[in-house]
């Protein structure tokens, strides 16, 4: 039994064995020993990822494939092949001559407005071929050096200057008696540089489309001429005359209608004339020998070699031999895939003209970064 006055004692309680938390633990205060039996440890799984969707595209519109193919470098260099047909209208040739023989490309027909305006006969038709060079400053102008060879040819006629007629009748000759016996055989070597700008009216990937115009200067080497052959009043200031099959006609030749036929007026030799042949024999020089002195003629054609003998068929001094050509043009162009091109043009040079020609176009890789043509206009 404790005494009184000995301290108090206090009872101190041993700490309670640890218990494992898990099965896994090891009991308190031995190391951890493996198990057979246990399984792979547990693992937590990660959170899944959020999946991003793609934000939808909006459909490109009209503008902006546009913008995107004219912000494209493109083909800068093109060669081409050219042609097309010519055209002088008569009431052009009206305001020179009172009567006159054409080529209009539409047959030997001759309709009232051109028969007004003197055209005697219409037949053949005028037309132009050539190489070009195309080089394209920029998807709006080109400039297109080109050679090329055009004819101007028409049929023989009787052609009758502006205000014979009258100085004819004036003297008392027959009006008729002004007129020449037309030859037009002229061949032009042409050399031009044109400057063309057309409106990029579609422009995509696979697709070009433009229309627009310019102009162009050049020059025309002329080969051939013309030869002219004096009607004449023969015989003694009372012709001209008809001449058909060995026969005259003496009441023929009368009318501006008898000059488009030449068995109806006939040229015929006359030794009044200047440069007339003084040895000139109608039985010996002719074709067809007659006391007359008529060169041999169809309706539509006379004799080369009888008019010749003649001695006053000349050739038309007033033709230079270069004359110049300013074109004046409108066009419309197609160009697929930047390569192959499709060119439609119309104009004036020499007279009206329309034709077209076919193109290559190349050279994209001969260019330098950034020069990819005008900004998008949208």
């Amino acid at each position: 039994m404790a005494h009184p006055l000995d301290p108090p004692v206090f009872a101190v309680a041993e700490p309670a064995p640890l218990e494992p938390t898990s099965s896994k633990a090891p009991p308190s205060g031995t190391q951890p020993s493996a198990s057979p039996d246990d399984g792979p440890e547990a693992t937590s799984s990660p959170a899944p990822a959020s999946t991003v969707q793609p934000e939808p595209v909006a459909p490109s519109t009209l503008a902006q494939e546009r913008g995107h193919a004219r912000s494209r470098d493109f083909n800068r260099h093109g060669i081409g092949a050219r042609g097309g047909i010519v055209v002088i209208p008569s009431w052009i040739l009206s305001r020179y001559l009172d009567t006159h023989g054409n080529a209009l490309c539409r047959g030997d027909n001759v309709g009232d407005f051109a028969a007004d305006r003197g055209l005697l006969k219409t037949q053949g038709c005028n037309f132009y071929v050539g190489a070009e060079y195309i080089y394209r400053q920029s998807r709006i102008l080109d400039i297109v050096p080109a050679i090329g060879y055009m004819r101007l040819h028409t049929p023989d006629a009787m052609w009758l200057d502006k205000g014979q007629a009258a100085l004819k009748e004036a003297q008392g000759l027959n009006a008729n008696s002004g007129a020449d016996y037309t030859e037009v055989k002229m061949d032009l070597l042409t050399v031009q540089v044109d400057f063309i700008a057309r409106a990029p009216i579609v422009v995509t990937d696979d697709v070009e489309f433009g229309i627009g115009g310019g102009g162009g200067l050049g020059l025309g080497v002329v080969f051939g001429g013309v030869w002219q052959t004096p009607l004449t009043s023969s015989p003694g200031g009372q012709g001209p005359r008809g001449f058909a099959d060995g026969t005259e006609t003496i009441d023929s030749c009368q009318t501006r209608a008898d000059l488009g036929d030449f068995t109806r007026c006939t040229p015929r030799y006359d030794p009044a004339t200047s440069g007339a042949d003084p040895d000139f024999d109608p039985q010996a020089d002719l074709s067809e020998p007659n006391a007359q002195g008529y060169a041999r003629c169809g309706k539509d054609k006379c004799s080369v070699a009888d008019l010749s003998a003649f001695g006053y068929r000349k050739k038309n001094d007033s033709v230079p031999p270069v004359i110049p050509i300013v074109n004046l043009a409108l066009s419309a162009r197609l160009i697929i895939k930047d390569t192959f091109g499709i060119t439609l043009t119309g104009g004036w040079n020499t007279g009206f003209y329309f034709g077209g020609s076919l193109n290559y176009f190349f050279g994209k890789q001969f260019q330098k970064h950034g020069r990819t043509g005008p900004a998008p206009t949208n």
